[in-house]
Order: C-alpha cells, then structure tokens, then sequence
C-alpha cells in the first residue's frame, strides 16, 4: 500500500500534492526530495532572475502598448524572435493560461506553464469590466497576428509542439476526470506530423525527429548539454521520451542524461524524463532508467489516493456543522491537540476504513468524523511506480480543543 499524508485544521481541509508531479507533502514532515546542493547550477534560463526581469519589462510595455496603441504583431514578433524569446501571446482565464484562445494550440500533456506564455490579457466571467471590451478586442487582434507570425517563422524551434488553431475555447475551470490508461495514439505531446529539420536543430528538435545518426553525431562533439531544459522545461531524454524514440533516449542515457531532468528539476517534476515515461505508462522505459535513480526517490513516484475540490468542501461543510454540534462539548477546553484521520482507499477508489491516531477524548466525535469522511470523500484510487492502479492509505489532520 502506499501511505502518505495531508493536513486538516477545525473547520477547514487543505489537500496537498494531489498532483502527480509531486505527491510527498506533509506540512511536519520533510519532504522525500532532498534540497539541491548550494553549489548545484541551474541551467534553465528561465530560472534566471535577470532574465525573468526582462521578459516582465517587455511585457508590460507591451501591455501598456496595447492599452494606448495597436502596436504591429509581425514587428513585436520579429522582435522577439530576434531576442531568442519563443514565447507565444496567451490569455490568462479562468480555465488557466490559455494560447488557443489566440490561435495556437500547444499539445503538451497538463497544459502550458505561464512561463510559456506572454500573456497580454485577463479574461474571466466578468469579461466586460476595466479595461474593457475595446481592449480586450485589441488584444486578441494584436496576439492573433503575433502568433501566427511566430508560427510561421523557422526560426520558431517548437513547430511540432505548437500550430495554429481554429475553433471554440472553452474558458470554464477545467473538471477533473478520470485519468485513463494513455494510448500512443493520443500523442500527449507534440504532433505526429514533423516539419523538416532546420539548418541548425537543437538536440530537442533532433530527437523529436528520431534522427539516431544525427544525434549521435551532436553529442560527439561535446558541445551540447544533454540536461538542458528548454522553454516548456523539457530536457532532450524528456521529448526523446514523450515521442518514443527509444534509439535516441539510450543514446542521451549513454551521454549522462539525467533521468531526474535538469539541474533545477527533481523527479517528480511532471516534465522530468522519468514522469514523463509514467505518464505514457512506458514500463521498459522506466525499468532502463530505475538503476540510475536512487531507490528512495524511485519508490516516491508512488502516488497517494486523491481528493477532488468538491469533495474538500462538502468535507469542510460537514465537519464545520460537526463541530458546531460539539460546540458545548469544547467550550472551556484549554488545549488544540492534532489527530490524523486514516482511510484506507482500495484499487477502485473506494473508502474501506478509517481510524483516528491518537483518538480524541470524545468517542462519538471520533466515529462521526469517520461517518463523515467514509460518506462524502471520494478518492481518486492511489497508482504505484509504474503508474498502475493500487490500493493505498492517505491521512487528514484534524485539531480538536480538548480537556
């Protein structure tokens, strides 16, 4: 089974780690991941300070811009091609960040991170308020033509990961669904329609392709990092992964690719190598890589049963109206003590038990609050290191005054 923890107060429920780029939290406990040494270099440049400095620079100004003027796409799209910015323009909306919505869809497995994006507009429900449906029109006028101009450009390096888009975007909140077992028909990443290669590809751009030869002749001459992270944190074993290139991949593990990913990354990054190769169940991929990680962080990439949102609030609603039934029963108690909710949680997402380590000092409390939690949470079943289905035990924290 797995085991692993979350943290509850009185009246409200935090769940941590749901995802499963990362599910070790314990707010007392320490992590499974150990801090990077001091000394350890990042080699993502969007980790860089100066760098992130300057891209908040340019985009302010040119949300500034759009705010006054209609600036020209196709120029501020030379621009920052020219500066190595492959950013494509996004909007921020309820759902996440959002390119579709401006023409580009970018096929990457959970989405695209902010840092991705140049985002020159705030769209939620209230859509009509400052600054406004003229700027917002604007706005997708100005991103629609900066995106298909740095589509269109080759020196874009991520055109099987990103192409232009038509169609309807819904802007709602995503809804959690059941994650399926993932086929290789489904293409998580990138499109199965390559461009050529371009005069001067990347490693990544290589890879992505399959071209065994070519990549072995760029890792010869040493002048490549095989760890660096590209702008969707990707690391060339991370893309050699995702697209099956199972040539390229041992080439890149015989060249010292990390599967950990790149310095600043850790294993349970979602875009690191060895979750990537979870994702899409690539169990002999995983079994290449296991004796290059330590035994420790490979037995984290278990994860523990999860809770959706709607179950923390109905959960939350529940023990609020259960407290406020105990309500005489605590006044005057001069002490908060912590206890843990245990459920065990079978391969089919079902609550089987639960029991309270240390029991409170009132016996019915205890039983209620396991009444509760075995009625209204719903767990996503926990999945072992291979991705698979398993049966587990998560824990909540809940503080209860007592005498």
């Amino acid at each position: 089974m797995v085991y692993r923890t979350f943290a509850v107060s009185i009246l409200t429920l935090a769940l941590l780690g749901t995802a499963a780029c990362d599910p070790r939290w314990d707010k007392g406990e320490k992590a499974l991941q150990e801090t990077p040494d001091s000394d350890q270099v990042c080699r993502d440049p969007l980790s860089d300070p100066e760098v992130l400095r300057e891209q908040r620079l340019v985009d302010e100004a040119l949300r500034k811009a759009l705010l006054a003027d209609d600036p020209d796409p196709v120029a501020e799209a030379g621009k920052a091609l020219e500066a190595g910015d492959f950013r494509l323009a996004g909007a921020l909306t309820a759902g996440g960040v959002s390119t579709s919505i401006y023409g580009a869809q970018c096929r990457m497995r959970g989405g695209v991170a902010s840092r991705t994006v140049r985002v020159v507009a705030f769209i939620d429900e209230t859509a009509a308020d400052k600054p406004g449906p003229e700027h917002l029109a604007r706005a997708e006028k100005f991103a629609r033509g900066y995106n298909a101009a740095v589509l269109a450009d080759e020196r874009y390096p991520y055109a099987d990961v990103c192409r232009p888009f038509e169609g309807e975007v819904d802007l709602a909140p995503p809804v959690e669904e059941e994650r399926k077992e993932p086929l290789w028909s489904d293409r998580p990443f990138g499109f199965a329609d390559l461009d050529p290669l371009p005069p001067s590809p990347t490693l990544a751009e290589v890879v992505r392709r399959g071209s065994v030869a070519r990549l072995d002749r760029m890792l010869r001459t040493g002048k490549y990092d095989v760890n660096a992270p590209d702008l969707f944190g990707m690391t060339p074993l991370a893309w050699a992964i995702a697209y099956r290139r199972r040539g390229s991949a041992d080439l890149l593990l015989r060249a010292d690719a990390n599967p950990n990913g790149a310095a600043c990354q850790t294993i349970f990054d979602r875009y690191s190598p060895m979750q990537v190769a979870r994702a899409q169940q690539w169990i002999g991929m995983l079994r290449r890589m296991q004796p290059l990680v330590s035994e420790d962080d490979f037995n984290s990439l278990q994860e523990l049963p999860r809770l959706s949102a709607g179950d923390i609030d109905r959960f939350n609603q529940g023990l609020d109206d259960l407290n406020k039934r105990f309500e005489e029963q605590f006044r005057g108690n001069r002490y908060l003590t912590k206890h843990r909710i245990y459920f065990t949680v079978d391969a089919q997402g079902n609550a089987t038990a639960c029991r309270i380590e240390p029991s409170t000092t009132y016996e019915d409390y205890d039983k209620q609050i396991c009444e509760l939690g075995l009625e209204e949470l719903n767990w996503k079943p926990a999945r072992g290191v291979f991705g698979n289905v398993i049966a587990g035990e998560s824990s909540l924290f809940v503080g209860v005054r007592t005498r």
